[in-house]
């Protein structure tokens, strides 16, 4: 069987513009272009979405999930009988125990961080389980200029301070994301492909996100949109030809 490990964000749904109105119709059209011949090319494959996003969010993706679903930057994994999986929820747990503390400071130090900088940002601290589990902070008119300036403060505050070991920030649209390092999409990944074991004859990897290249590495073939920002940074990190 074949098993598409998907990242929805950029894919099969067009993130926000940075001015947080709707793209033009000619942009429009190119994506639904795009994703229309995305989806039948996957037609055969079995989905399973690698998403920052929850089980109520992932309602909005036009797809059909039927497997595995890693969500929450992959914090949860949701196994094929529609729910959270025991044995990963328990790993979990006893990570987001001891980081409560590194996030609850981190969620405080981005509200301030919005204010002190008339920035104009919000900062939401999402709890699973009665535990802090990650901090969002996002622009209530997506304006890149406030993000960029938050996003500079907020990791400065990381590097110097003593959770730099513990807590990874990350940009994915017009969202920051502040959440244990311990968390991250290939962990959970390498999860399912250990409980799918000989059901697998094929991976693939999907993702228009720069935060994904370490999931997307343990499948056996990735594919990237060709304007992504993750096949742009490649490029630019890739060595330099000798013109000689």
């Amino acid at each position: 069987m074949i098993f598409a490990f998907l990242n929805p964000l950029d894919t099969l749904t067009a993130a926000p513009t940075s001015d947080g109105f709707p793209a033009d119709a000619l942009v429009t059209d190119e994506f639904d272009r795009r994703r229309s011949g995305l989806s039948g090319l996957l037609h055969g494959a079995t989905l399973i979405p690698v998403t920052g996003m929850d089980e109520e969010e992932l309602l909005n993706v036009p797809a059909a999930f039927f497997s595995w679903q890693v969500l929450l930057h992959g914090a949860v994994v949701v196994n094929p009988d529609g729910e959270e999986d025991p044995a990963w929820r328990r790993l979990t747990a006893e990570t987001l125990t001891q980081r409560a503390d590194a996030l609850t400071l981190a969620f405080q130090a981005a509200q301030h961080i919005g204010q002190l900088g008339q920035l104009g940002t919000e900062a939401e601290l999402i709890e699973r389980g009665g535990r802090p589990l990650l901090v969002r902070v996002s622009h209530p008119h997506d304006l890149d200029y406030a993000l960029d300036a938050a996003a500079l403060t907020w990791a400065t505050w990381l590097e110097d301070g003593p959770f730099r070991g513990d807590l990874r920030l990350m940009r994915e649209g017009d969202l920051l994301t502040m959440l244990p390092r311990e968390i991250n999409p290939e962990s959970a990944v390498n999860y399912v492909l250990s409980e799918l074991e000989e059901e697998v004859e094929l991976t693939v990897g999907v993702s228009a996100s720069q935060n994904d290249a370490a999931f997307l590495s343990l499948c056996d073939f990735a594919m990237i949109p060709g304007g992504g920002p993750l096949l742009r940074l490649s490029a630019e990190s890739g060595p330099e030809l000798d013109s000689d």
